[in-house]
């Protein structure tokens, strides 16, 4: 009797494994048996899978079999290859790092940036703990690593134990082949040169009967699907990237995409229940119809050609990700790159590669340190190194950002620490700060006795230091919100107990900002009613024109001071209508996105915002005033706004293309505005262009007298006719969310009309 070949299956009890028997079932012929075992952690999974993958293994022409079992040891024996698909935390861990960067204002996802980290935390140590199993009992195995972050696990691999390992994964094919229907070729025609690593790989030449098909590729690169970069990027490169480099070339894009939907492991979680719901009634040998639904074509593309070149020994060409030795030169030798290589019975030898532009080498050096780095971090559990290899990716953009990931998902072991943070930031989510509302409260502040330093700006300084009950350590003075100004000024900032901020938006973010990075308390103290930074946990800096929110902390403390508030010039205070109002044409594009792109969608919070919008209405005569009554309307108006957009997890119900309108005004005119102002000017702008009731918007701003019109701002015709032209190219690039910017143009007609009814 012929020895069959034995498959085992980490992380057998996946609902996609069936589409592996599928595909073996299919493939696997003149191979002689095979013997696939499949390896799970949950008994009941396991065997709802384990029996549809047994039942379905006799329906093609391969000698399959299937068994499965909870026992690793038991599987092991005798093993020739090993497929590592295990998911460490499962689908809820994966929604973990697939959403927590987005407070850091980064993209979450689960091979890259800092969710690919946190995913790596909880993967890496686990699976050298299985390989030392495989050192034991089956040394003679090759192992096909599917589980991600797969360079970072492979690298693990590799340098931590003896067992051989390949990488695979479906990325580079799925590439060529949009590659080769877009030029109409068959892909059995073409030649690509391809180099990088995993999820960050490129395609630098593509051929066909010798001639160089790149310069078409490039000419026609924006339809590519899924790539979704700029082609003017790509063209001036010379070459074709891994689909995830929109993650680093467009993160502001990804943030807007996926603003208010549900997260890709939160999707799945729906689709694997409703898989196996249908498993435990199947009967038929054939597919399942849902198994279609997870889409994993990674076991057709890669993962079974590579297993069926090695036990053929077929020596075929295929995209894998093996060590690197000396088929890249300028990177170290044990790097994990993905490169072809010929695939057969010895594993998987690599091809030396050609040309590559300067920037790609450039960047995939640092991704290789980033790689090598983290995963000696995580080994070594060098706090130091973990800094390093974040700082070191491309997508955290400084150090603030890299402390405060630390901070969150540092250190210990990574699937107990992911529960505890993901139970703390539930618990985070329904905190706010304790506001105190009253006249001259700040002299009776508890601030004696404790070490505080006070951020502020020279004109609230003067109005508020008298106010003051105790004398701080230190004062500093904020002058601008550029990210190297605002690291400059932090560092400068001698050693306390408590940040005290006082002032406007710049002043409150700043004193945030230093709070954050030392965990400290804060306590705000507005000097004007016109800011909601007092309520929100970001931290809203400014990067080369445009504005970034970083961080989460909750104050203390906020003391609303009346007395203090109105010395302010009415204008300013007045100007906190801006960011109620806009909620009118905010509310207008949540509901289109949700017709278009199915955007969840509540009814009870926009009921809520509509009434607040009346609340405001009846309120315009006190807010006209500065009133004590109208500066609490607003600032309790900000903080009602604030805790119903934390507990939504979006700002999407107050914040629409009225903002971005504002932030490309400031972008493009490089001035400073009285914010409120500017984003009353959008709201109106924008509710014309929507249709919307923007006579009733500027009825409402003449009634609490906010200063709107160009002229009042300082906007001149030409550069509002700039701002207006540029709104939707700067919305694709820059834009939050899907708003009626995404929808239709601004035209020429529209843009002469606003003109008319302005004041310039």
């Amino acid at each position: 009797m012929q020895k069959g070949t034995k498959v085992v299956v980490w992380g057998g009890s996946a609902v996609a494994t069936p589409e592996l028997v599928d595909v073996l079932s299919r493939e696997a012929v003149e191979v002689g048996p095979i013997d696939l075992v499949l390896v799970g952690r949950t008994k009941e999974k396991l065997e709802i899978v384990g029996t549809l993958c047994r039942r379905m293994a006799g329906r093609g022409e391969a000698d399959l079999s299937v068994s499965f079992t909870t026992d690793m040891e038991a599987a092991l024996a005798d093993a020739d290859y090993i497929i590592n698909q295990i998911r460490v935390g499962g689908m809820e861990a994966r929604a973990f790092d697939e959403s927590f960067p987005r407070r850091f204002g980064i993209p979450g996802e689960e091979t890259v940036g800092p969710g690919g980290f946190a995913n790596a935390l909880r993967t890496v140590p686990v699976v050298i703990n299985c390989c030392r199993l495989v050192e034991k009992l089956a040394p003679q195995a090759v192992l096909l690593n599917l589980t991600n972050p797969s360079s970072l696990v492979q690298y693990a691999i590799r340098r931590y134990t003896d067992v051989r390992v390949i990488g695979v994964c479906d990325s580079p094919v799925s590439l060529m082949e949009a590659i080769a229907q877009l030029l109409d070729i068959p892909l059995q025609e073409l030649s690509f040169s391809y180099v990088g690593m995993h999820h960050f790989g490129w395609i630098t030449r593509v051929l066909w009967k010798g001639q160089d098909m790149m310069p078409q590729v490039l000419s026609r690169v924006d339809e590519i699907p899924k790539l979704e970069m700029d082609p003017e990027i790509l063209q001036a490169i010379g070459a074709i990237p891994s689909p995830y480099l929109k993650y680093y070339f467009h993160p502001d894009r990804i943030l807007a995409k996926t603003e208010g939907r549900p997260t890709r492991a939160e999707e799945l979680i729906g689709v694997q229940a409703a898989m196996l719901e249908q498993y435990k009634g199947w009967t038929s040998p054939e597919k399942p119809d849902t198994l279609v639904r997870r889409g994993a074509v990674w076991y057709r593309k890669i993962v079974v050609p590579v297993l069926l070149a090695m036990i053929k020994d077929t020596r075929q060409l295929l995209i894998v990700s093996v060590d690197n030795g000396s088929a890249i030169p300028w990177l170290p030798e044990d790097t994990v790159v993905e490169l072809p290589a010929i695939v057969g019975t010895d594993g998987a030898r690599p091809l030396a590669t050609g040309e590559v532009p300067m920037d790609v080498k450039a960047m995939v050096q640092m991704n290789a340190a980033y790689e090598m780095l983290a995963v000696e971090a995580i080994v070594e559990r060098s706090y130091e190194k973990a800094f390093r290899a974040l700082m070191a990716n491309w997508m955290v953009h400084n150090a603030g950002q890299a402390k405060g990931i630390l901070d969150l998902i540092w250190p210990e072991d990574g699937e107990k620490r992911v529960q505890v943070v993901r139970e703390a930031t539930k618990a985070e989510e329904i905190v706010f700060p304790n506001i105190v509302y009253g006249s001259g409260i700040l002299r009776e502040a508890p601030l004696q006795g404790e070490r505080f330093v006070v951020v502020t700006m020279e004109e609230p300084w003067e109005l508020a230091k008298g106010m003051l009950p105790a004398e701080p350590a230190a004062v500093a003075f904020v002058r601008d919100m550029d990210w190297d100004a605002v690291e400059k000024l932090e560092r400068a900032i001698p050693a306390a107990e408590r940040v005290v901020g006082i002032g406007g938006g710049s002043a409150l973010d700043m004193a945030k900002y230093v709070a954050w990075r030392r965990n400290l308390p804060c306590d705000l103290i507005p000097s004007i009613s016109s800011v909601d930074t007092f309520a929100t946990k970001s931290i809203a800096v400014r990067e080369r024109g445009h504005v970034r929110y970083i961080g989460f902390i909750v104050p203390k403390n906020v003391y609303v001071d009346y007395e203090l508030i109105r010395q302010a010039p009415p204008r300013l205070n007045r100007a906190g209508v801006g960011d109620i109002i806009s909620a009118h044409t905010a509310l207008w594009d949540w509901a289109l996105a949700h017709e278009r792109r199915g955007e969840r969608y509540d009814e009870g919070i926009v009921a809520t915002f509509r009434d607040l919008l009346a609340a405001l209405d009846e309120n315009a005569p006190d807010i006209r005033r500065v009133s004590e009554k109208g500066v609490h309307f607003i600032m309790d108006a900000y903080s009602r706004i604030n805790l119903i957009c934390r507990r939504l997890g979006s700002s999407r119900p107050q914040e629409g293309a009225e903002h971005t309108f504002a932030y490309n005004a400031e972008y493009l005119t490089r001035r400073h505005y009285i914010h409120g102002e500017l984003v009353a000017l959008g709201t109106l702008v924008i509710a014309a262009f929507q249709d919307n009731e923007w006579e009733w918007v500027q009825e409402i701003l003449d009634r609490c007298g906010v200063l709107y019109q160009p002229r009042d701002l300082g906007i001149s015709q030409e550069e509002f006719v700039r701002i207006s032209r540029s709104l939707n190219s700067y919305s694709r690039k820059h834009g939050r969310r899907y708003t009626v910017l995404d929808d239709r143009p601004l035209d020429e007609g529209f843009i002469e009309e606003m003109c008319s009814q302005l004041t310039f």
